[in-house]
């Protein structure tokens, strides 16, 4: 739990075969959130976790909070992976020490050479409940965006439906807009929508 008097420290990195399981504690955490559940579509949460860690052009970005109380003095040495400014969040390097699934703050996944060459495509963003309204997703987005541009990548895609207002939303102030509509895709008056940015 996130108290006043316990400071959160979060850190990025990218995810290891050996995530495996509590990447699958996370997004069913979150499961019942999307539209349809990750669970009911084809393949389910386990093909989308195999997908991301074996493919050599996918991977997850996680961020994992750790509260201060749980280091001693040697957690603040080395650089870590500074955050977007007004986010209210100290990023440190990763403890020795695993964070573990209840641990796991917020995660995206990716695929780079989607569709065409120099492509990336987000397939997942989502953030543990308990660690909301702290401006992780837009960060998880700022680093992938990054990283993305760093290896080459020209644009990035990313999927969601047309009723979930919050990520259509948080897509529009990173600078996504609306690449593809496909109207009643996942219901009556629930359309897909693709979104598209221009990082090059």
């Amino acid at each position: 739990m996130i108290t006043e008097n316990k400071p959160l420290r979060i850190f990025y990195r990218e995810a290891e075969k050996n995530d495996h399981s509590q990447i699958r504690e996370f997004i069913e955490l979150v499961d019942s959130e999307f539209y349809p559940p990750l669970s009911q579509r084809p393949g389910g949460i386990e093909e989308r976790i195999e997908n991301s860690l074996v493919k050599p052009d996918a991977n997850f970005l996680m961020a994992e909070g750790i509260s201060n109380s749980g280091f001693g003095s040697g957690a603040d040495s080395g650089l870590g992976t500074e955050t977007g400014k007004g986010t209210g969040i100290e990023t440190f390097p990763q403890p020795d020490r695993p964070a573990g699934p209840d641990r796991i703050a917020g995660l995206i996944s990716y695929e780079k050479q989607w569709e065409g060459e120099n492509n990336a495509y987000i397939s997942f963003v989502a953030v543990n409940p308990g660690f909301r309204n702290m401006g992780l997703a837009s960060e998880l987005i700022n680093l992938l965006e990054e990283q993305m541009r760093s290896e080459g990548m020209e644009r990035m895609y990313v999927c969601t439906w047309s009723t979930n207002r919050s990520a259509l939303a948080l897509y529009g102030k990173k600078g996504f807009s609306t690449a593809r509509i496909i109207e009643d895709d996942r219901g009556p008056l629930v359309d897909t929508v693709y979104l598209v940015k221009d990082i090059s």
